[in-house]
């Protein structure tokens, strides 16, 4: 049983070394290939291409999408010309298909690259799988193949996967661009649940400025979730509903007091500085902070303006954040 166990143990490390060398002779032959064709659509076409060995295709797969993914722009259409010259794209719908959680990521990934249309239905199915990794890997092909199409299908997606990585969203809506998410995504705001709307709120810079705003100020005006009102003032990027935003600064819940006032501090007026000084007495510290640093960055006061303000105030708390904020800026 030793011996066995021994000789099974030995089998393996072989195998591994056997294929990692495989792997670099692939990748010394490749890679400068997928370069020159990321240069050149010329070569792309005309390149006389070394054979390919039936074991070799599975990690000729995969290096190609990995060089694939580096690049952007015309690179793109030059390496997909390959791969169809290569044909990958049959062997990529097949593993789309395998058991294998590694060959489905695979699969998925190499068809998005590759604009396959015809493999859309199979891709926007993977889009709801259970697997986090598959459901995110099966969005961002559908948004390579066609964003129009991909982005009515993934953003109502969003607020429902919440364990799909944030960065992974982001590039997705950032690669489909503001012109075709912005509406979409801020009607699923409008629309969306409680927590839905928190978490698509993340996501606002993937939309217009005027389009958040508006939605921002629907969501302050109508809703009362304070979790909600917080996150509505963090994607707001804009002067919206005044009265609204001095309001909540008297909050009950603290976390709503602070954002008001981090709001007030990047889109507020002088009219509203009134608002932000008594924020300085607040029970919590990160009101109290933030509400300093919105005076101390307000373009309306200068240093002579802050130290009043400072030297007024009768609670010690308010008077040691100030000068701390000051003290941040090298104003103190």
């Amino acid at each position: 049983m030793a011996f066995l166990l021994f000789a099974i143990v030995l089998g393996l490390r072989a195998s591994h070394i056997l294929n990692k060398r495989h792997l670099e002779t692939l990748r010394a032959t490749w890679w400068p290939i997928f370069a020159e064709t990321a240069a050149s659509e010329q070569f792309a076409a005309d390149a006389v291409l070394p054979p390919v060995r039936a074991r070799q295709r599975l990690m000729l797969l995969r290096e190609w999408s990995r060089f694939r993914g580096l690049v952007m722009g015309q690179a793109t259409v030059s390496l997909n010309t390959l791969a169809g010259r290569l044909d990958l794209l049959p062997l990529a719908r097949r593993y789309m298909h395998r058991r294998s959680v590694a060959n489905r990521l695979l699969g998925l990934q190499v068809v998005g690259q590759l604009r396959d249309r015809d493999s859309w239905d199979a891709i926007s199915a993977a889009v709801e799988d259970p697997n986090i990794a598959l459901s995110v890997t099966a969005a961002t092909a559908l948004t390579d193949i066609d964003p129009d199409r991909a982005i009515p299908r993934v953003i109502p997606l969003i607020g429902t996967f919440v364990r799909w990585p944030r960065t992974q969203v982001g590039r997705i809506l950032n690669r489909a661009g503001p012109d075709i998410v912005s509406t979409r995504l801020c009607r699923e705001i409008a629309d969306a649940p409680f927590d839905a709307a928190i978490l698509l709120l993340q996501f606002a810079d993937s939309a217009y400025a005027g389009d958040i705003n508006a939605v921002a100020e629907k969501l302050l005006t109508t809703r009362q979730e304070p979790a909600l009102l917080s996150a509505a003032l963090k994607a707001a990027r804009g002067r919206i509903c005044p009265e609204r935003v001095v309001e909540l600064t008297r909050h009950d819940v603290w976390y709503v007091r602070m954002q008001a006032a981090t709001f007030l501090g990047r889109a507020g007026t002088f009219e509203d500085l009134g608002a932000l000084e008594p924020l300085l007495s607040d029970r919590e510290w990160w009101v109290r902070y933030r509400a300093a640093q919105a005076l101390v960055a307000s373009p309306f006061l200068g240093p002579n303006a802050l130290r009043r303000i400072a030297s007024r105030q009768k609670d010690q708390f308010a008077h040691d954040i100030l000068q701390q904020a000051l003290a941040e800026r090298g104003l103190a």
